[in-house]
C-alpha cells in the first residue's frame, strides 16, 4: 500500500499585524485540497482565543485561516487539523506594529518503532492450549474412574 498522504504537515504563519492562517501539506509535499477542518487556539499575556474553526480560503489548497485578529502581544498558538488527516502545529510569535512576518512549520512525529517480538514466546499459546486439553483430560478420566 503507498502511504503518501499518510499524514499532514502544518505551518502556522502570521504577517505580525494579527492575522493567522495555516497551510496544510501531505507528508509528500502535496497541499492538502479538499475539505478540512481544523481550530486554532492561542494565549498572550491573559488572553485568550479559540477554540476557533479555521476556514478555507483561496483555491482550497490546503490553506485555512483565522477569521478574527489577534491583538498585540507574545502569542502562542495551537493548530490543530482533525480532518482529512490528524496533526498538530504549536507556534510562538509576536503581534504588534514593529512584529515581523512570521512561520513556523511543524513536522510529523516519527514513527515508534515496533516492539521487537521475543524469540522465546512463539511456543507459550501453545504450550497454554497443550496444557488446558491435559486438564481436561485429566477430569474426563478421573471422573470416569470415579463412577
Amino acid at each position: 500500500m503507498v502511504r503518501a498522504h499518510a499524514g499532514a504537515v502544518l505551518t502556522v504563519h502570521s504577517d505580525g499585524a494579527g492575522s493567522v492562517w495555516i497551510t496544510a501539506k501531505w507528508t509528500d509535499g502535496h497541499p492538502v485540497t479538499g475539505p478540512a477542518t481544523a481550530i486554532l487556539t492561542g494565549s498572550a499575556a491573559g488572553q485568550r482565543v479559540g477554540p476557533a474553526p479555521l476556514r478555507p480560503i483561496g483555491d482550497g489548497a490546503g490553506t485555512l485561516t483565522y477569521t478574527g485578529q489577534l491583538p498585540p502581544g507574545q502569542w502562542a498558538v495551537t493548530a490543530e487539523m482533525a480532518m482529512p488527516a490528524v496533526a498538530r502545529c504549536d507556534a510562538r510569535f509576536e503581534v504588534g506594529a514593529a512584529a515581523a512576518p512570521a512561520a513556523v512549520t511543524c513536522e510529523l512525529p516519527p514513527e515508534a518503532p515496533a516492539p521487537a517480538a521475543s524469540p522465546g514466546l512463539p511456543w507459550l499459546p501453545v504450550a497454554g492450549a497443550v496444557l488446558a486439553v491435559l486438564v481436561v483430560v485429566a477430569l474426563v478420566v478421573a471422573r470416569r474412574r470415579l463412577w
